[in-house]
């Protein structure tokens, strides 16, 4: 059986987020995890690597938001 860690990463910081993980599955703008006593947690970003062979991790690269392009109206009201 193979077991992971889950760690996000943003910069040069990584942060554990969930141990036991059993399952990953992506969804549209991340991944949902399961881990081995059913919990569920939902992460948005992108893949950044997988290792099951030394340390059993998966590291999910956090998504950086994007600033609104649209124009503020002023209210003169």
């Amino acid at each position: 059986m193979c077991i992971a860690t889950v760690y996000v990463e943003a910069g040069n910081q990584r942060k554990e987020v969930m141990r036991d993980v059993v399952q990953v599955e992506a969804k549209r703008d991340g991944f949902l995890l399961f881990s081995l006593l059913g919990e569920q947690k939902y992460l948005k970003g992108k893949l950044k690597s997988i290792d099951f062979l030394t340390d059993h991790s998966v590291v999910i690269e956090e998504i950086k938001r994007r600033k609104s392009a649209g124009k503020k109206v002023k209210n003169n009201g």
